[in-house]
């Protein structure tokens, strides 16, 4: 994937509150399930837009000579082939993901991965200190025909943590004391299923919720 430059702040870029960053993928293999109705141009407001496309179909117009693709490309193909292209725009500032659709249950959920960290404002050797971590977003279709993306927050976490409704591995690290999951993706992903099962109330922060509308949706 040829991305252009860009900065790639996703806490910063998208919520005023704390999204839950991970190690490991949240998904497994067996679980992955492309859907096509996330497809196309969305809208999260008058400076905000989302491109979703298809990584399969968008890697195939960038790369037509497979001959010429390198192994190390061939098996990031292999791995994303059925995840979706997102370039997530505000205020001209763009962020490129790889978004890995798969189910937990009956409920669609997206692991998303930052595709490159640029900035002139940064140095190569800063560069080299970030981490690109996955977060997981619940994909919640309106009746409407809009989009509802949930993202797993990280006050919630904290909270049910403190209260002793949940165990998960983690750990606070860095001079911003940043919190990270360290489990597997298995015990990741098995979290999630307890999680969706559960009862526990405002399991979905509202600052870290974004409700995506058609980008040519009639007022």
């Amino acid at each position: 994937m040829k991305a252009k430059s860009v900065i790639l702040i996703f806490a910063l870029l998208l919520f005023s509150s704390c999204i839950v960053k991970s190690l490991k993928p949240f998904y497994l293999t067996e679980h992955i399930k492309f859907d096509e109705r996330l497809l196309g141009d969305w809208t999260t407001g008058k400076t905000s837009t989302w491109k979703i496309t298809s990584f399969k179909e968008t890697w195939k117009e960038e790369n037509k000579d497979e001959a010429k693709l390198s192994e190390d490309e061939l098996k990031a193909y292999n791995t994303y082939k059925e995840s979706y292209f997102v370039v997530y725009t505000k205020a001209d500032k763009e962020g490129q993901f790889i978004a890995m659709p798969f189910m937990v249950g009956e409920h669609l959920f997206l692991d998303f991965t930052p595709i490159e960290y640029q900035s002139e404002e940064l140095n190569s050797l800063a560069a080299q200190h970030l981490l690109k971590t996955h977060s997981t977003a619940y994909v919640d279709f309106q009746d409407d025909g809009g989009v509802k993306l949930k993202w797993l927050d990280e006050s919630v976490v904290n909270r049910l943590l403190k209260e002793g409704k949940i165990r998960i591995k983690h750990e606070i690290t860095g001079i911003d004391e940043d919190f990270v999951l360290t489990a597997s993706s298995k015990e990741l992903y098995r979290f999630l299923e307890k999680f969706m099962a559960s009862d526990i109330e405002d399991k979905w922060d509202k600052d870290s919720t974004k409700t995506l509308t058609p980008l040519n949706a009639k007022p």
